[in-house]
């Protein structure tokens, strides 16, 4: 419901702009292409105070609709999640002349996630937002958990099994963690441990099948030590754990749910009220959510002025400040978390402007010198996730020794043929 509410108020923002004074030719306007409905309320404050007004161009599947169309519109800013990859970065210009004229600075941006925008020491794209992974936990189990701001797959484990419990007939009545509760926070620790799913120059992807391999390793040694069998515990999670993530540990029969941040935020007060939080780590790194967006400029950019002056604008501390204010106002925080539905890319926001609004963070604001950002993905790696990887991981932790199921490479293999 809420997409197509999106959806329409885009549509609706684009035709508004558009019909009000097109007819002078003359008349400049920034079109700006994005996935992220989020920004539709942002270019109505940025429109208040600049002459040159911005039209916003909504594109569900952004990096599959560019190079855009001889016939549309083309864009000058380009905004979205998917844009780091061979396939899209021919649509960028490098943007090194916005810090070289002052537009913007690099130390006020997060280094990790600035560099992940480079190609040949060139800036093509710009962080918008991303995503952090965190284990949740009932606040009344608490002094369960280590007083730290982070949790590590070992630590989860140790606290996990000890609050493990069975009844007399030897049932779990309660698991402290199950691995297969997530298949998002098995495809993390693959991640964690260097299994290195990445784009090669022709679009393919690639994966360190070694890595790979141990994490399904681990994943079901951690499984059938702690609590007692993949399908042991594959019958408690459907039992007990299909309800929300806070739900499952308010309820007593697990310690730990995992989340995004991005979900974790959007939590009600009495929700957040009954449970804390870790951010998840290993060795040191928390990794950042693929999906993180970016943006830069396009090729076909006709007005690169005033795309600068937008960029500028945009990531500004006080103009996201503004814009956070303003969602609160009108009661629209509870749709997307902080900015287009993430962690800013800039720094100073996270630090001194998201806490005021998301009061938690106050006591566990992420280190940023330990985010993580993983080699580029094909703008089409949800799909491969869905399809190849999730069920890949899934099986293959919960396979009885001797049956056979399908490898990876035959599923991808399979996944590119239908393409075709």
């Amino acid at each position: 419901m809420h997409k197509k509410t999106n959806l329409l108020l885009s549509a609706l923002f684009f035709v508004a702009i558009t019909l009000t004074g097109c007819s002078e030719k003359s008349e400049k306007r920034l079109v700006i292409w994005t996935d992220n409905s989020e920004f539709a309320q942002y270019l109505e404050v940025y429109n208040e105070y600049h002459k040159t007004k911005a039209v916003m161009v909504y594109k569900e599947n952004l990096a599959a609709s560019l190079p855009p169309a001889r016939d549309e519109a083309q864009p000058d800013v380009i905004i979205g999640s998917w844009l780091r990859n061979a396939k899209t970065k021919k649509n960028f210009m490098p943007l090194n002349f916005l810090f070289e004229r002052r537009y913007l600075t690099s130390h006020d941006f997060y280094t990790t996630l600035l560099n992940a925008g480079k190609y040949r020491s060139k800036q093509y794209l710009l962080p918008v937002c991303f995503n952090l992974p965190a284990m949740i936990f009932s606040a009344e189990n608490k002094e369960l958990v280590e007083n730290s701001y982070t949790i590590t797959l070992e630590q989860l484990r140790k606290a996990g099994a000890a609050f493990n419990r069975q009844n007399k007939k030897g049932s779990y009545t309660a698991i402290g963690f199950a691995p297969q509760s997530s298949t998002e926070f098995m495809y993390t620790v693959a991640k964690l441990q260097n299994a290195d799913f990445r784009e090669e120059k022709n679009g393919s992807i690639q994966w360190n099948n070694e890595n790979l391999q141990k994490t399904i390793s681990f994943l079901n040694k951690w499984i059938t030590e702690e609590n007692t069998s993949t399908q042991t515990e594959s019958d408690f999670v459907y039992k007990y754990l299909s309800v929300t993530p806070d739900k499952r540990v308010s309820s007593g029969r697990t310690l730990f749910s995992y989340v995004t941040s991005d979900s974790l935020f959007l939590f009600s007060t009495e929700q957040m009220n009954k449970i804390d939080f870790r951010w998840l780590s290993y060795n040191g790194e928390i990794p950042i959510e693929d999906s993180f967006t970016t943006m830069g400029i396009s090729t076909r950019a006709e007005h690169h002025a005033e795309a600068a002056e937008f960029i500028s604008w945009f990531f500004s501390a006080d103009s996201q400040r503004q814009l956070i204010e303003r969602k609160k106002r009108m009661n629209l925080d509870n749709m997307k978390f902080g900015i287009a539905g993430g962690f800013s890319a800039i720094k100073s926001v996270n630090e001194n402007i998201l806490p005021v609004h998301y009061t938690r963070l106050l006591s566990n604001i992420p280190d940023s010198d330990s985010f993580h950002v993983y080699a580029r993905k094909p703008s089409d790696w949800e799909r491969i996730k869905e399809k190849v990887i999730f069920p890949y991981i899934e099986e293959s932790v919960a396979a009885v020794p001797g049956k056979k199921t399908a490898t990876i490479e035959e599923r991808y293999s399979e996944l590119k043929k239908l393409s075709y």
